[in-house]
């Protein structure tokens, strides 16, 4: 039986998609004089920020307008400096996020059914507050844990594991990870726990806005959507839903497949790539 269920805090809960520091981070590059695109910034989405940031300094398109712009490759320093004007954005994200919808309803059933709910982070530990408190909400995470608090965040499973310790969860296939993002999959799998992954519909939303209405149309969306599924499976999904609304039922079908023997099988760490040299 499923004993608790982790999600990814700030793109699957708060900001779905990601798409507040997504903006963040095409702000900031743009005021350095240095132009990159959406794809480019969301690479290395969902580690840990610090990480995140590298792993965009670190494609060579991006180095090489670094390189053009100030004559130099970007550098650990560099990496500082980006994370600390992103504090402010990343801080005002959370504080003015509203919850993902159906997440009220789902961890709704998972208190009704006493699931212990969590969530792993890739923003630091102050900045994320009271979220989820019930001065906020009446539905209350039982436990959060941001990257700051173990040695490695994602895509390594630590912070799944200082969930598991802290909400006295055993054995770990008895563990969910929720999450968008092919980190919170590796993570995921890493741990040895149940790996669900939801769609991210913020991409049609985007394409909408730079094309005319009759360039959208089912099959363009359904290839889109095939193209997040695939990118989610071959990440380590064991399961794709469409959104948090969908997970109770989603519950249901790993509960029974745990009846008939299923197991989340064990994946070998995916590590992060290295930072660019300082």
């Amino acid at each position: 039986m499923i004993q608790a269920v982790i999600f990814n805090l700030e793109s699957t809960l708060l900001d779905p998609g990601g798409r507040g520091l997504i903006q963040g981070m095409l702000d900031i590059f743009r005021w350095k004089g240095v132009q990159v695109t959406e794809e480019q910034v969301s690479h290395g989405r969902g580690l840990p920020i610090r990480d995140h940031i590298a792993n965009v300094l670190g494609l060579s398109e991006v180095r090489k307008k670094w390189l053009e712009r100030f004559g130099t490759h970007p550098g650990r320093t560099d990496i500082e400096h980006i994370y600390l004007e992103l504090v402010p954005v990343l801080r005002s994200l959370i504080q003015g996020a509203e919850p993902a919808i159906g997440i009220d309803k789902a961890l709704h059933e998972l208190q009704d059914r006493r699931i212990q709910s969590g969530a792993t982070a890739a923003c630091p530990m102050e900045m994320l507050g009271p979220i989820f408190s019930p001065a906020q909400s009446p539905y209350t995470l039982d436990c959060m844990v941001a990257p700051c608090e173990v040695s490695q965040g994602r895509p390594y499973p630590w912070m799944i594991y200082e969930i598991a310790h802290r909400l006295q969860v055993f054995p770990l296939s008895d563990i969910v990870k929720v999450g968008d993002t092919a980190a919170d999959m590796q993570e995921g799998r890493n741990a040895g726990v149940w790996t669900i992954g939801v769609l991210n519909h913020s991409d049609s939303a985007l394409i909408a806005a730079q094309t005319s209405s009759r360039e959208i149309d089912d099959r363009v969306a359904e290839e889109r959507r095939r193209q997040s599924v695939y990118g989610l499976k071959r990440a380590g999904a064991h399961i794709v839903m469409n959104s948090i609304a969908d997970l109770p039922r989603i519950l249901r079908e790993i509960e029974m497949l745990q009846h008939t023997g299923g197991y989340p099988s064990y994946t070998k760490q995916v590590k992060t790539a290295l930072m660019p040299p300082s």
